[in-house]
Order: C-alpha cells, then sequence, then structure tokens
C-alpha cells in the first residue's frame, strides 16, 4: 500500500475519532434522559432516549462497515510475495472487522426491537 493511500486513512480515522467524541455526548446525554424517565415515567423522555441510542448504533454500524471495505480492500491487495504472517493478519483483521459489524447490527436491531427498559446494550 502506497504512502498516499495510508495518509488517507488516517485522515478517515481521525474522523472517525471526531465522531466517536460525538457518541460519547450522545450516550451521556441518552443516559440523563433515560434517568429522568425512570425517576419521572415520562415517555417523553423515553422516546428521546431510545432515538438517541438508535441513531449512536447506527451511526457505530456504518462505522463498522468502513472497517470491513478497508480490511477486504487489504486482503484483495496482498500479493504472492507477501510473507504468511501478512496474509495471517489480514485475514484476521477482516475477520474481526465483520465480527464487529455483525455486532453493531445485532445491537441496533436489538435496541430498534426493544420493549423492556431491563436490557441494556452496551456501545462499543
Amino acid at each position: 500500500m502506497n504512502i498516499g493511500v495510508k495518509l488517507q486513512r488516517i485522515n478517515r480515522e481521525n474522523l472517525i475519532w471526531l465522531i466517536y467524541f460525538f457518541i460519547i455526548i450522545a450516550a451521556l446525554l441518552s443516559n440523563a434522559y433515560e434517568k429522568y424517565f425512570l425517576k419521572t415515567k415520562d415517555f417523553r423522555k423515553q422516546k428521546i432516549f431510545k432515538t438517541l441510542n438508535i441513531t449512536i448504533f447506527a451511526v457505530a454500524f456504518f462505522i463498522y462497515l468502513y472497517f470491513v471495505i478497508i480490511s477486504y480492500e487489504d486482503v484483495e491487495q496482498l500479493k504472492k510475495s507477501s510473507t504468511k504472517k501478512e496474509v495471517i493478519n489480514a485475514h484476521l483483521t477482516l475477520i474481526a472487522s465483520i465480527l464487529f459489524l455483525v455486532a453493531g447490527g445485532l445491537a441496533l436491531y436489538a435496541e430498534i426491537n426493544k420493549d423492556t427498559l431491563d436490557t441494556d446494550i452496551g456501545v462499543v
């Protein structure tokens, strides 16, 4: 992989870290609304924190999708001259990215279909 591609990926990853910063703020805000709802049973607050949670999981899902795409590109760019360690690492990274994507999709699905407040899903 050439230096231009690596620099472009680093710039995208910097943007992703900034997005994670906003995810943290949204998660803290969601928890505040949930706490208020639990104390007051104000269902408007429940709708707000549920919407925030769904938004957080949707954004995370697309971040995970990005990492699957770049991991797949890395596997596709492997050359016959690549070492066995490089091949294994590229494939393991792709598998890990796919697992994060699947987990993110399941978490999003669970949050959308959740009716009770008993189950809480942590944001990765």
